[in-house]
């Protein structure tokens, strides 16, 4: 299915469906490279901090950007701008519906003459992340969110930002030779506040201009001051490299002005990073909305673990940025927790002035306020400023608070992790499913969630290596992701979202004309693995050949990305990272199939050609006992039989029946679907991601042989499967 490379320096690397994750392609784009001098760039942070001007915030006001001009009406409001913590710092001009609709009208008609704008792009990603602005990005970052260790976010994007250029290149190469459509609706891009340098200017800004993705940037409530003023120096870059300022737009506008914008522009991708609660409300007017949205982050501590290490590394883990990163510490669990232990964990906290202080002493986890007064219920003020609050419960805490910016910590302490209570444990990670799980356990305790869960980022710390919620390095192959949890996908966002991945490959979609004339090729010619008859007997059926070609193109990234599984890593710390099955226990996925609306015909296998995809890609792999297909008993489903001789699991159940079976599923995808949104033919690993778990073990240590050999060797990870019953066609 295509063979192209790319090389660039010392970053050769093949590119065959490197877009999907876990391919080949997209493992060979990991590459070690060369961190930046970060003392430097902190001396020149410290230097922009020290003479900044606050008045230049207020003088010179966010507001709306278009073509590169600022768009102002009679009508505008103008308000007080807020940094995190409520404070007042500059102004911002709010549009009117009026210049709201003007950047609506231009969202919609604008396309870009020469959508290869990469050499442009990159240019202006180098003055950025490798030149003179980095120590404004960290400043202004600093000064509006007050991060402490922006340094870091800088050296680790020019790593990652390479491999996601290899990751675009690979998708515009697939464009070109007519495999691949690339979706031009501009991108609503919906900035968060932490790691907006990275997560908003790199991948959602400046991967998807560089492909001639047109971006409409929304301000924030708060903290909007810091990302206005990196699209104003990336406008101005712009110009100076020759791409067209109506690929970038800022509107400055009210919240129920950008509901309307969003409602408008439906068929816009929406890319945002936050709550759950706020992507479920956002994805009501956006439909098209790719959300990275967090949960309460673990550490799992063994009795026998607790050391003065663990406890510091647990202390950074919560405090990291007074606890203002997405992996940020929420819950520990500490069998028989003591008051001793807990005060061990804040014990010699680092104490800091303000960010500008913490940036000086390269403090990351220093407590810049207060919490805020009373305590939320249950809760206790750990240390005599105030700043942390604690509760202990010998039971799992239930629907938990992220407190973001504040220091809250829930411990569960049960008298020992046995087995009833690590199976309580993984449903409840199941449930709350938080982005990082860190564990100081033995390795068959660790290897029973990792098991068990489906979580993105798991760590296992040593005594000498303690591990870290907060400590995921994507360009090493840790990959990084916040996903809701399963049953909850549909409703917060299109496809789980990772990184590193192509932003411009979530609204891409393979080409109709190429994917009719790859399936229009005989079986024989599809090279499936030997032992697959259930996935050929499956095909046999499929009148579709658009769909067949769909499955075809599926099918190739299955076989290649799972292979090798799991992939290595190449960073310090020990990686293997990887599509999984879906919870080992626990886990049964329901693909329903109600009768659609119009005739019935008993001859007829209506939704089989729909159904296809998810069928196939259970009975290819060792996932296939984790499947229930459920069907409406007034559906006409001639493939009934032939399914069950394949060895899958399929009953007809009522939809009473049916709805009270739901709460035991960990997936359910009902087809037909009410409405479909999104591209038609998403690229193969967006399908996949939707269907099975992604994501990253790692060990703290290096080349941790033993660690390596238990986790390689997990049933969890997906593989082909290994053969099964044939039937007659």
């Amino acid at each position: 299915f295509g063979s192209s490379f790319f090389a660039e320096g010392t970053n050769a690397c093949r590119l065959e469906m490197a877009y999907n994750f876990a391919s080949s392609g997209y493992h060979d784009c990991f590459k070690t490279s060369p961190s930046i001098d970060s003392d430097a760039l902190r001396a020149k942070v410290l230097e922009r901090i020290a003479k900044f001007d606050a008045r230049a915030w207020h003088e010179f006001p966010v507001a709306t950007l278009l073509a590169g001009e600022v768009v102002r009406d009679g009508s505008d409001r103008v308000i007080d701008t807020v940094d995190a913590f409520g404070n007042s710092n500059g102004r911002q001009v709010l549009a009117s519906p009026t210049v709201v609709d003007r950047v609506i009208a231009h969202a919609q008609t604008f396309r870009v003459a020469i959508v290869d704008g990469r050499a442009a792009a990159r240019a202006i990603e180098e003055a950025f992340f490798f030149g003179d602005l980095a120590a404004e990005l960290v400043a202004n970052q600093a000064l509006d969110f007050h991060k402490q260790d922006g340094i870091t976010e800088i050296d680790e994007a020019t790593q990652a930002l390479l491999i996601e250029r290899h990751l675009n290149d690979a998708l515009f190469l697939d464009e070109v030779a007519g495999k691949v459509v690339i979706g031009r609706a501009a991108a609503v891009v919906g900035c968060v506040s932490n790691f907006s340098n990275f997560l908003d200017l790199c991948r959602k800004i400046l991967r998807n201009i560089e492909l001639g993705v047109p971006v409409v940037v929304l301000s924030r409530s708060n903290t909007t001051q810091h990302m206005y003023r990196y699209v104003e120096r990336l406008l101005a870059l712009m110009k100076e490299h020759g791409l067209d300022a109506g690929l970038c737009t800022y509107c400055s506008c009210s919240l129920e002005e950008q509901r309307r914008l969003l409602r408008v522009l439906a068929e816009s991708p929406t890319y945002f990073t936050g709550s759950r609660a706020a992507a479920r409300k956002i994805k009501e007017v956006a439909p098209r909305l790719m959300a990275s949205t967090g949960g309460p982050n673990t550490l799992v501590i063994s009795p026998g673990a607790f050391t003065p290490e663990v406890a510091k590394a647990a202390q950074m883990s919560h405090l990291i940025e007074n606890k203002g990163q997405c992996t940020a510490l929420r819950h520990v669990v500490l069998p028989g927790a003591s008051q001793s232990q807990l005060q061990a964990i804040y014990k010699d906290s680092p104490a800091v002035a303000d960010v500008e202080d913490s940036i000086r002493q390269k403090v990351f986890a220093g407590l810049l306020r207060k919490l805020e007064q009373p305590l939320a219920p249950g809760y206790s003020a750990m240390d005599e400023a105030g700043g942390i609050a604690v509760r202990v419960s010998k039971e799992l805490p239930v629907a938990i608070d992220e407190h973001w910016r504040e220091a809250y910590l829930d411990v569960t302490a049960p008298e020992k992790l046995d087995t009833a209570f690590l199976q309580s444990l993984a449903a409840w990670l199941i449930k709350e499913q938080p982005i990082s799980l860190a564990l100081h356990t033995d390795m068959e305790v660790a290897l029973d969630l990792f098991e068990n869960t489906a979580l993105v980022v798991y760590t296992l710390g040593d005594a000498a290596a303690p591990a870290l919620t907060a400590q995921a390095r994507p360009q090493d192959g840790e990959i990084f992701g916040e996903v809701p949890p399963r049953r909850d996908l549909e409703a917060i966002t299109g496809f789980p979202v990772l990184v590193p991945t192509s932003t411009p490959g979530y609204n891409s979609s393979y080409d109709a004309t190429f994917l009719a004339t790859y399936g229009a090729a005989p079986l024989e010619q599809w090279s499936l693995p030997p032992g697959l008859i259930a996935c050929e007997t499956l095909l046999r059926r499929c009148k579709g050949g658009e769909t067949k070609g769909y499955c075809r193109v599926v099918l190739d990234y299955l076989f290649d990305a799972v292979i090798a599984t799991p992939r290595r890593g190449c960073g310090a710390r020990t990686t293997l990272f990887g599509i999984q099955r879906p919870p080992l226990r626990n886990g049964t996925c329901c693909l329903r199939l109600e009768k659609p609306a119009g005739a019935n015909l008993p001859h007829q296998d209506a939704l089989y050609d729909d159904a296809l995809l998810y069928m196939l890609l259970f009975a290819a792999t060792n996932a296939k006992d984790q499947l229930l297909i459920s069907l409406d008993p007034f559906l006409s489903f001639p493939a009934f039989p032939m399914l069950k001789q394949q060895g899958l699991n399929v009953v007809r159940q009522n939809k009473k029946a049916f709805e009270a079976s739901v709460g035991m599923y960990w997936n359910v995808v009902t087809l037909p679907q009410v409405s479909h949104v999104g591209p038609k033919y998403p690229l193969a690993g967006q399908f996949v991601s939707k269907l099975f778990p992604m994501g990253h073990v790692k060990s703290t240590l290096p080349d941790h042989k033993v660690f390596l050999e238990t986790f390689g060797a997990s049933a969890k990870w997906l593989r082909l499967a290994t053969g099964g019953p044939s039937a007659k066609l």
